[in-house]
């Protein structure tokens, strides 16, 4: 005749060191801690660069500024306020009633997790498992099994990236509400697989019936404080849905900043060739000048060389006998003749010269006139720029507030469900407020 036991799972707050018996609780019996099952052990910064390196890579490829660069995912991830480096759940079968450590049913249900374990990466491709043990040192055998949640080809971040909610979404789990989010779907799917391998070792699920009809003084005073639990979930709902409309306004105003750094960049670019034009037309300007002055110099010089030729008086001549011609010997001719060649081309020269400094002139006034603007311009887009990024601090800073407070009520709904979950009315309380909820149509 099979034997019939009950399964709870649920996902644990994720103690490495507790499951790992790295320290111990007061309910651990340290002469049975050898007894305990590691089915997997792997060191959880190894497993985040094997899911993780290549993503962020091609991530910080694609960043542009240094300071939006992730060096170290997990490091990233330890101190992010909005996902968890790893997640962890935890399931029994039976209870220190019925399936006591060292009785012959509690061998069953360890060969019963064992399995469990084992099948599990392959029903999860999504958690990647890097620890997972049996603890047979406490009152029932129990299964701490770590994971790291990951989606593939994000459009925001990296295109592999951290997310519980993603991970289960790839795998086929979609949230129908608060009261059967995506994780209680999940938790409520590998329990059935959990029943299923049960079976093979005759064990039968045995779900509880809730629907009591009496209620005592106790069970009155519980039913009040899932009133206050549903007051708390609608608030971290409320709370869940303005984190979503800030994060869509900071996601606008990242797109606006990262055109912004473009336009910016673009125009910086377009400073720098002109200010290298600028810097090559001057060198030009300042090697005609150069070139000018030594014309003007040398020009002076071949004047006076004239000036002095022409002083008749100087020069040797011989008169002939008719008229008044006077002739010059061969060389003082040449002489002359040079001269006045190198006077016309040093004129000419001259004038090319003042010709090509003009132009060089007035193309530098216009560079700089471009120049001038294009400062003016990134000086504008400095100025709206920083007043983005201001704009974006502050409502990242409101984000960070309203996440603290999530993160309270979060703390306090999970006290309440634990507590609901220790006296075994979390399913009455689910079920009375489904109830409710109908009646509310």
């Amino acid at each position: 005749m099979p034997i019939k036991r009950t399964i709870s799972g649920r996902i644990g707050k994720g103690s490495i060191g507790h499951d790992n018996r790295l320290f111990i609780a007061k309910n651990v019996d340290v002469s049975r801690t050898e007894r305990n099952i590691v089915l997997v052990r792997e060191d959880i910064e190894q497993a985040y660069h094997k899911l993780f390196d290549k993503p962020l890579e091609e991530y910080n490829a694609r960043q542009k500024r240094k300071d939006r660069r992730i060096k170290n995912y997990y490091e990233h991830i330890r101190r992010s306020k909005q996902e968890k480096p790893f997640y962890e759940v935890i399931f029994q079968i039976g209870n220190n009633e019925d399936t006591r450590c060292g009785t012959p049913e509690a061998e069953l249900t360890t060969k019963a997790l064992t399995e469990f374990v084992q099948s599990f990466q392959k029903r999860n491709p999504q958690l990647r498992v890097f620890n997972a043990v049996i603890h047979l040192d406490e009152e029932t055998p129990h299964v701490h099994l770590g994971f790291i949640p990951f989606a593939t080809e994000q459009k925001r971040g990296l295109s592999t990236r951290n997310t519980l909610t993603g991970a289960l979404e790839q795998q086929g789990y979609k949230g129908e509400g608060k009261l059967n989010t995506c994780s209680k779907l999940w938790i409520d799917s590998e329990k059935q697989a959990l029943a299923d391998i049960m079976g093979g070792y005759g064990i039968v699920w045995q779900q509880l019936d809730t629907h009591e009809q009496h209620l005592d003084v106790l069970d009155y005073k519980k039913k009040m404080r899932t009133r206050e639990v549903a007051v708390l979930e609608n608030k971290v709902q409320t709370t869940n849905s303005i984190i979503e409309r800030r994060q869509q306004v900071l996601n606008s105003a990242d797109e606006v900043i990262n055109r912004l750094d473009r336009e910016y960049a673009e125009k910086t670019d377009m400073v720098e060739q002109l200010d290298n034009t600028i810097a090559k037309k001057t060198a030009e300007l300042r090697a005609v000048e150069e070139k000018l002055t030594a014309d003007q110099q040398m020009i002076q010089a071949s004047a006076e060389k004239v000036t002095a030729l022409l002083k008749i008086d100087t020069i040797e001549v011989k008169r002939k006998a008719l008229g008044d011609k006077v002739t010059l010997s061969a060389d003082d001719y040449e002489k002359v003749a040079d001269l006045a060649r190198k006077q016309v081309v040093s004129e000419k020269n001259e004038q090319d010269m003042i010709e090509t400094v003009d132009r060089l002139t007035s193309e530098n006034d216009e560079l700089l006139q471009d120049v001038a603007k294009l400062r003016e311009i990134n000086k504008t887009l400095v100025s709206e720029k920083s007043a983005l990024q201001k704009t974006v601090d502050r409502l990242r800073d409101t984000l960070r507030s309203v996440q603290e407070e999530v993160g309270y009520w979060k703390a306090r709904y999970g006290k309440v469900m634990e507590f609901l979950a220790v006296n075994k009315l979390k399913k009455r309380f689910l079920e009375f407020v489904g109830q409710r909820k109908n009646r509310g149509r």
